[in-house]
């Protein structure tokens, strides 16, 4: 080999190694991350408003992203364990890589030491459930080893902040607008962290529709075929617990002050008179989108979710007649209400 060979030329030699392996990287990993096709969007994505935006930050503050991950894989243990069956589409049973494209920095985490918060807008949209949640978690779930968050609600926020974060996100790619930017002190007036922060976890997995089947007209006529059945009331009741009901209206249905109504007194919806059978069935079913087809709005930031994907109508009329039952124990025991 002549003495001018690049081998005896060792400075030589790892330039041209260097240059190799990178034109290498560029072309077989660097330009394809570049592609539009490996940066989906889901259709009608939309970036957070000031006040969720305001929310994800102090989520990421407080170090949420160690004990809850935002991302349900597309595994059958996954899509059952975390509601995502209520998608009327398989694609919305599991997290789309389209939903995140506005996040940065993605927030899937890694630890499960609370439940997973990716279709958290679906499961629990009720934003009277989130504040009372965030304020005392032991209040609202007894074995909850969440630490209590009541002291956001003494931290006004600050414009300049959260504009400086739109600015930030927008120089990424995120479409925010300067009417955006120029609403957020109108938006954020007199808002504290723990608005900003309910607000955000109520958004999440909205990005997709992931409603179960339920809503349009309510027979208020129709008849609980299980009214009196003994096996579909002890039934009813087992779903009730498995569905974590309790979790918002109570143990016994007896509801809870500030987060969701009592079930078995003489009110829907915290208004007399209370209605037929067909009534809760709608709101098992459909969630609060059967609210405007029974006349009664009930709290303006109340939200329950539909269960319509996950039970079937035999399970839902189960549960109303357990809660008929329960009420009339109640009433037998002098207790009317649960009381």
């Amino acid at each position: 080999m002549s003495e001018s060979s690049i081998y005896r030329k060792p400075v030589a030699f790892a330039a041209l190694a260097t240059v190799v392996v990178l034109a290498g990287t560029i072309a077989t990993m660097a330009y394809p991350m570049l592609r539009p096709e490996l940066h989906p969007k889901v259709e009608g994505l939309k970036p957070l408003s000031p006040l969720e935006l305001a929310g994800r930050d102090v989520y990421q503050r407080e170090g949420c992203v160690n004990c809850h991950t935002q991302t349900v894989r597309p595994l059958k243990s996954e899509v059952v364990r975390y509601k995502g069956n209520r998608a009327p589409e398989p694609s919305g049973q599991y997290s789309l890589a389209g939903e995140f494209a506005y996040d940065h920095p993605f927030l899937w985490g890694s630890k499960r030491t609370g439940p997973d918060l990716a279709f958290e807008g679906w499961i629990k949209p009720s934003k009277d459930w989130h504040y009372a949640h965030f304020e005392d978690p032991q209040k609202v779930v007894p074995r909850s080893n969440m630490p209590k968050y009541a002291f956001l609600r003494r931290n006004a926020l600050e414009a300049a902040k959260v504009q400086a974060s739109m600015r930030g996100l927008r120089t990424l790619g995120v479409p925010y607008t300067d009417a955006d930017l120029a609403a957020v002190p109108a938006v954020v007036e007199g808002k504290t962290e723990l608005d900003a922060l309910v607000a955000y976890t109520v958004s999440l997995g909205k990005a997709v529709n992931r409603a179960a089947a339920g809503g349009g007209e309510v027979d208020l006529e129709a008849p609980n075929p299980f009214a009196t059945d003994v096996a579909a009331i002890a039934k009813g009741k087992a779903l009730f617990d498995a569905n974590a009901c309790s979790a918002c209206h109570g143990d016994e249905a007896q509801g809870q002050e500030g987060v969701a109504p009592n079930l078995i007194d003489d009110r829907f919806l915290g208004a007399s008179p209370d209605l037929p059978d067909a009534a809760y069935f709608a709101m098992i079913k459909g969630g609060s989108d059967a609210k405007k087809a029974l006349g009664r709005p009930g709290v303006p930031d109340g939200g329950m979710a539909a269960f319509g994907g996950d039970l079937s109508d035999d399970d839902i009329w189960a549960i109303v007649a357990w809660l008929r039952n329960q009420k009339a124990h109640e009433a037998a025991e002098g207790h009317p209400g649960g009381h």
